[in-house]
């Protein structure tokens, strides 16, 4: 992804992995052939591989810089995580912090991460391990969490009963370290950073979802995380993904998000969708598509 100008602040890409990851059928369920059919001409084989049907998604965070801040929005799977039922992130070792030094940052300079929600995707690079220990990776930045959204994810594994972990246990090993490290900070879901750069609610895909609005000089971002995961999403937004946790608040949600970028010059950044990233929403007679910046 080419660096993205929004006035005085920019916006870069930090790759942890990119590729073909789960089948079509399984990420959207709801997705019919007819529907597929209609629109392969601009989803195949860019977003969609034509010989297996899964789906080409980017797992990145996105940098945020601003004269007061450096903020890293999104946290990926992250290194070293037992992650045994999804075998690619088991004891993973990816690039991400040399994709970072890359674009002039170390971890000692970001001043804020802020994760979306806190799928286990999102928080990885939250912590990392040390002499046998979950530690903070970015020790100088505070952790955004939206209150809602923490407290769900806090009450579900205190009440968790099932066999297998829940979220990969990812509360354990890269949100509650944080916490106990002093490093976290619960913020209403439309809580302000700085003047430009606020966030919003975006309910659905999980209960405290939200979405990060960036604006300065009349230049308009906006990073809603997973609230999509792939542009197959555009050509109807009522499609959920198997992971949402309220598939009809997500849809309710994501056709609102879309609606209300679409046709403008706001330029669109979720979590997933692969390289190269950036773009704009535009309409499609009662549907929309995803074109580049």
């Amino acid at each position: 992804m080419k660096t993205i100008t929004i006035g005085d602040i920019t916006i870069d890409r930090v790759l942890e992995q990119e590729g073909p990851i789960f089948g079509l059928d399984f990420l959207l369920p709801d997705l019919t052939p007819d529907l597929l059919a209609d629109n392969a001409d601009w989803l195949m084989p860019r977003y969609i591989v034509p010989e297996s049907g899964e789906v080409i998604l980017s797992f990145h965070g996105l940098l945020v810089r601003t004269p007061k801040h450096t903020i890293l929005v999104d946290a990926c799977v992250g290194n070293d995580k037992e992650r045994p039922l999804r075998p690619p992130w088991h004891h993973a070792k990816f690039p991400f912090l040399d994709n970072l030094a890359a674009l002039g940052v170390e971890p000692e300079a970001v001043d804020i991460v802020l994760c979306t929600h806190l799928h286990a995707d999102h928080v990885g690079w939250n912590t990392k391990l040390l002499d046998g220990r979950w530690v903070p990776t970015f020790p100088n930045a505070k952790y955004l969490f939206a209150r809602t959204e923490y407290e769900h994810w806090e009450e579900a594994n205190r009440t968790h009963e099932g066999e297998e972990p829940l979220n990969h246990d990812s509360f354990h090993d890269s949100v509650l370290p944080i916490v106990e490290a002093g490093r976290a900070v619960l913020v209403e879901s439309d809580h302000m950073i700085e003047d430009g750069l606020w966030l919003e609610p975006a309910p659905g895909h999980t209960p405290g979802n939200i979405v990060l609005h960036v604006e300065r000089a009349g230049a308009k971002a906006l990073l809603v995380g997973d609230s999509l995961h792939t542009p197959a999403q555009l050509a109807r937004p009522s499609l959920s993904t198997l992971f949402c946790t309220d598939p009809a608040q997500s849809a309710e949600t994501r056709a609102r998000i879309v609606d209300s970028v679409a046709e403008t010059d706001t330029v669109f950044l979720t979590a997933h969708f692969p390289t190269p990233t950036a773009g704009r929403v535009i309409r499609a007679g009662e549907a929309f598509k995803f074109k580049d910046v």
